[in-house]
């Protein structure tokens, strides 16, 4: 009888670590979905704010100065000749202040006359640095009009 009552004993203590043993794989993946997910969500935000800031420019056309100040004046940010920037909290919020996410648009070379490329560039700010989270090429041809 004491034969027996053991190999029950061990065989539940065996059942007990297996399941433990699960527990703790489930916990890790749940872990594991929940930081895809935030990372997802903000890869996403950053998209969103990328095209918007793509839109208003090229809607702007013109020389990039012009409409990086556009893209300023609608979006928010700063504008300076050659760059646009503007810089958003956790929420995605336009924000001057503890800037979590960083919109940068900058001229790049198109290697055609009367074509303007830029470069739209989303960065989370890091304390070792920027990391980037999505870019976006938009590109626009200036109209010169004959008088």
């Amino acid at each position: 009888m004491k034969g027996k009552t053991s190999l029950l004993l061990m065989e539940q203590v065996a059942m007990i670590l297996v399941f433990a043993i699960a527990a703790a794989v489930c916990l890790q993946a749940f872990a594991l979905s929940h930081d895809i997910s935030r990372k997802n969500e903000v890869r996403g935000a950053a998209v969103q704010a990328a095209q918007n800031a793509a839109e208003v420019l090229k809607h702007h056309g013109g020389a990039p100065a012009e409409a990086f100040a556009a893209a300023a004046e609608i979006l928010g940010g700063e504008s300076e000749q050659d760059s646009y920037y503007v810089n958003y909290d956790k929420n995605w919020n336009v924000t001057k202040n503890d800037a979590v996410y960083r919109l940068e648009a900058r001229e790049v070379s198109s290697g055609a006359e009367g074509l303007i490329r830029v470069e739209i560039r989303v960065l989370a700010a890091e304390s070792d640095g920027a990391e980037l989270i999505f870019a976006l090429p938009a590109a626009w041809q200036e109209v010169a009009y004959g008088g």
